[in-house]
Parts: C-alpha cells; sequence; structure tokens
C-alpha cells in the first residue's frame, strides 16, 4: 500500500511541474534612476524579489549592458566575478552561473563561445518585444486560455449529461 501511495506521489511531482514559469509584477512608471530602474526590470520580469537584499543578478545584467555599451562581444564567467568583486560585490561562482541561467532563461543574455552577452547585443526593448513577450509570455497566456476552454467544455459537458 505503502509503495502504491509513493508512486503516485511520484507522478503527481511529474506530472505537475511547469515546462516554464514567470511572475510578472508591474510598478509605477520609470523614473530618472538608472539602479532602480534596472531593479525593478528585474523585479518585473521575476528575476528577484520585491525587497530582497541579494540583487546580483542586477549587478551582472549591469556588467553585461555596459560591456555591451563600450563594443565588447561578451564577458566569461570569471570576467563577472572578477569585476563584481573589484565593485565590492563578492559572490560565490555558482551564484553567478545560477544568476546568468536566470538572465537566459528570460532570454535577456545568451550564451555564446563560452562567454555571456546581451541577446544578439539587442537592446532590452527589442529582446522584451522579439523574444520575451511572443516566445514566453504568450506561450504561457495561450497555455492559460486553454486550461480555461478546457475547463469551460467539461463543465459544459457535465451539466448538459
Amino acid at each position: 500500500m505503502e509503495k502504491k501511495q509513493e508512486e503516485r506521489i511520484k507522478q503527481r511531482l511529474y506530472v505537475d511541474r511547469p515546462l516554464s514559469s514567470i511572475d510578472l509584477k508591474e510598478f509605477e512608471k520609470p523614473g530618472p534612476d538608472y539602479h532602480t530602474n534596472l531593479r525593478r526590470l528585474c523585479i518585473s520580469l521575476g528575476l528577484i524579489s520585491p525587497g530582497e537584499s541579494r540583487i546580483a543578478i542586477v549587478k551582472i545584467l549591469d556588467l553585461l549592458l555596459k560591456a555591451k555599451k563600450a563594443g565588447s562581444d561578451g564577458m566569461d564567467s570569471y570576467e563577472i566575478v572578477n569585476k563584481l568583486y573589484e565593485s565590492g560585490t563578492k559572490l560565490v561562482y555558482a551564484n553567478v552561473l545560477r544568476d546568468l541561467r536566470k538572465l537566459m532563461s528570460v532570454g535577456l543574455v545568451e550564451k555564446r563561445h563560452n562567454t555571456y552577452r546581451i541577446r544578439q547585443n539587442m537592446t532590452l526593448k527589442e529582446i522584451i518585444d522579439q523574444y520575451s513577450v511572443p516566445y514566453i509570455i504568450n506561450r504561457i497566456t495561450d497555455r492559460i486560455v486553454e486550461y480555461a476552454e478546457k475547463i469551460d467544455q467539461e463543465l459544459m459537458e457535465e451539466r448538459d449529461a
């Protein structure tokens, strides 16, 4: 009996695992402060939580944006860690890699030839318009609509029966 129950729990955990996720938040209009706007962009995309003190991901995104502006074709992870240490931010290498993966998951950053850079050296607006909205946000909202339609259909069939 206990073994069957374990199997059901394992199946349910596997079945209820999301294929992808994004947590969107809306703030008031952007202000004049670059760092506040960058932090709010990260919060809006679900990369960090409001009030979170560990905002290294914001600093990593800032480094990559400034590298793009300087004409660099990207930075490797060790270079990012060194720049963070120079600026007084001490991070474990594994956490930097985790934050880079988060930035890649929302489409802002890509890995190319062992370096990380802003996706195709595009502007943030272009990335959001051409990648995040159509390939992440719209796909997720389309699936939510499919669930809603299926539930409505099942309720209608149940009512008619």
